[in-house]
């Protein structure tokens, strides 16, 4: 039989097939690229040499009943490509931003903060690329100024109550318990539906309650289990997060299971625990060579109480630096690896994520990072976000299993103007 070529007069999408594959009477066919319909016989030429080219019969679509009506089948799956993301933003940059908007809430006494949350966003928003197209943050700072009243108005009422009276501290406590995961679901949804790409928004589903089990039912089992439901509760707390969300109206999936992060907390004790023994064991060394040169201050003229004094703050200050250095290792080491696993989870049609940071790479951005501010008294916050921001960027990809085109056109099915629907009075952003 003669393989036909079938190309699309308003996109130039072609495709060969099988004459015989097509059924008798069809007279128009819709292109599964950009959707439109056009006429067979002026789209349909012969493709002999193709054909004879072929070493091996190529695959022919098959034309169910249910395709009578000239539809082309989907496009098979082609090979996965990585799609890595990128961030262009730069230190002189951002410190502009930076500067103006730590002095404006200083001088409005946080006023501003909604602002400021706006054109940070805007900037890290508009300078992360997925292939050649950044992302956007499109909220209005009026609305997340609402949500910075209700915080301010709550927080005041919490401290007031603190002083004057402790039944009322507890109830405020309590209300703000039973409300986190409503202040939850409304922040993710906010954040969400205000971030596009390709003028396509994202999209969360308010999945009320889920998020009261897994952010406050979950929680309060953890005294009764021992602590042993808390690697079950963050896989939760993630899967809730990835399922809800989408991109327009297609919706992410989440592979991971429950076992896995079991896996990583496990891995993370035990190497805690092997990290303290060491440093324990170090000490213990310290202390007893300590002992061995005591003697020899004395023979030199030093008291052996001053020899003492100064061996005991050596050791509280190398015992401080080193539990808290292990310490801040633990915390990266927990965070570094749930966001490897959750990205590399994380799917969305036929395509997946790819995540990549390194345990000592994050650690080292940290730490350099933190002594950096330190020591320029907080000038180089700046500096420190844009370059942990590029980091975590560059080791961010998306494994393609349709082409880009596809890939961006799962957002655009379906979408109504419930995805314009935001400045409701709900949409809030409270910074948790």
């Amino acid at each position: 039989m003669p393989i036909l070529k079938i190309t699309c007069p308003h996109c130039s999408f072609s495709r060969e097939i099988d004459d015989s594959a097509i059924p008798a009477g069809v007279v128009t066919a819709t292109c599964p690229q950009c959707r439109q319909k056009f006429t067979l016989a002026e789209a349909t030429v012969a493709a002999p040499s193709l054909a004879a080219e072929a070493t091996e019969p190529l695959p022919s679509p098959v034309l169910s009943d249910s395709l009578s009506d000239g539809r082309i089948p989907d496009v098979p799956p082609q090979s996965q490509r990585k799609i890595k993301l990128s961030f262009t933003g730069n230190a002189k940059e951002y410190f502009g931003i930076w500067i103006v908007n730590t002095l404006l809430k200083i001088l409005t006494l946080g006023v501003y903060s909604a602002w400021a949350k706006v054109r940070k966003r805007q900037y890290f928003y508009g300078n992360t690329f997925l292939g050649k197209a950044a992302f956007d943050y499109l909220a209005d700072p009026k609305i997340l100024f609402r949500g910075w009243l209700i915080a301010a108005v709550f927080f005041l009422l919490y401290s007031i109550g603190n002083k004057v009276s402790p039944v009322l501290t507890s109830v405020l406590g309590l209300l703000f318990f039973l409300g986190m995961p409503w202040l939850i679901v409304r922040s993710r949804a906010f954040n969400l539906r205000n971030s596009d790409h390709r003028n396509i928004r994202f999209t969360f589903n308010p999945d009320y309650r889920e998020a009261y089990l897994v952010f406050a039912g979950l929680p309060m089992l953890i005294p009764f289990t021992l602590g042993l439901i808390f690697p079950y509760m963050v896989y939760r707390q993630r899967k809730f997060f990835v399922e809800n969300s989408g991109y327009g109206r297609t919706r992410f999936a989440f592979a991971a299971s429950a076992k896995e992060f079991y896996v990583l907390f496990i891995k993370a004790i035990a190497w805690f625990i092997l990290i303290v023994i060491a440093v324990v064991a170090f000490l213990g060394l310290f202390s007893a060579a300590w002992s061995e040169f005591l003697p020899l201050f004395r023979d030199i003229g030093e008291s052996s109480g001053n020899v003492s004094a100064k061996a005991v703050a050596a050791v509280m200050v190398v015992t401080f630096l080193s539990f808290n250095l292990m310490y801040l290792y633990f915390v990266i080491y927990i965070r570094t690896s749930l966001t490897n696993l959750t990205w590399n989870a994380t799917r969305i049609s036929k395509s997946h994520f790819i995540s990549t940071l390194r345990v000592r790479d994050m650690a080292w951005l940290y730490l350099s990072s933190a002594i950096a501010i330190l020591f320029s008294f907080g000038l180089l916050v700046p500096w420190a976000s844009i370059r942990i921001t590029r980091y975590k960027m560059e080791n961010l990809a998306v494994a393609l299993g349709d082409d880009m085109e596809g890939f961006l056109g799962w957002g655009h099915t379906g979408v109504g103007p419930a995805g314009e629907e935001i400045g409701d009075m709900f949409g809030i952003d409270i910074g948790l």
